[in-house]
């Protein structure tokens, strides 16, 4: 018996490498879909907003630059501009979502960068993933860069490299192995899923489906 042999099931799966191809064309996609979302709302509301906010500013400090004060910081809190913004980088957030999550639910199976690939993405019974479910598995593969975020900012705002920021406190170390495990726990499965896939029980496997185009009928 030779060890080495793999089995059918085994070549059913995608790898770390096939799946980082395919999320690294999604991202140049979404970026650029960003871009123009950016630039449609900033055109159509947003830039002359932020016009009006500081002139306000301005006349109520005598400046238009924005300090890390407690009064500038509370006039923009209470400010429309606050408000403006988060629905601003809300809908940009929610470019990649919908993106992601559309396109892995649809007849591909898969984004574009899945579908270059040639990986489906697929529920543990080989059945088509809901729109929903497309969502959560979207936001929770975005939770390893909300971690790097966070140790980021740790890092700058305490003065430390990013190594002394790691290690410390307890709960940074706790969020850096977890943080490890959530990414690279697919060496260890046997299907080679992620932690994201195994919450929302889902496989990414070899293959793309027949339909020309995501909205196409059975």
């Amino acid at each position: 018996m030779n060890i080495f042999n793999k089995k059918p099931e085994d070549e059913k799966y995608v790898g770390a490498m096939r799946r980082g191809m395919s999320a690294t064309i999604d991202v140049w996609i979404v970026l650029f879909i960003r871009i123009i979302t950016m630039q449609i709302m900033g055109d159509l509301w947003l830039n002359q907003a932020l016009i009006n906010f500081l002139q306000e500013f301005n006349q109520k400090f005598g400046t238009e630059t924005v300090k890390d004060t407690p009064e500038h910081l509370q006039f923009i809190i209470h400010h429309s501009i606050f408000i403006q913004a988060i629905i601003f980088y809300f809908i940009t957030i929610m470019v990649g979502a919908l993106y992601h999550a559309y396109l892995n639910s649809s007849m591909w199976e898969g984004t574009i960068g899945k579908r270059l690939m040639k990986i489906k993405i697929t529920k543990e019974n080989d059945m088509k993933i809901t729109f929903k479910r497309g969502l959560l598995h979207y936001f929770l593969s975005l939770m390893p860069f909300v971690f790097l975020i966070y140790l980021l900012s740790f890092q700058i705002r305490n003065d430390f490299t990013f190594y002394q920021a790691l290690i410390s406190s307890e709960i940074n170390i706790f969020l850096g192995i977890l943080f490890v495990m959530w990414v690279q726990i697919h060496v260890f499965t046997k299907k080679r899923t992620t932690a994201y896939d195994m919450i929302c029980n889902t496989n990414m496997v070899k293959g793309k489906t027949d339909y020309k185009w995501p909205w196409s009928k059975n």
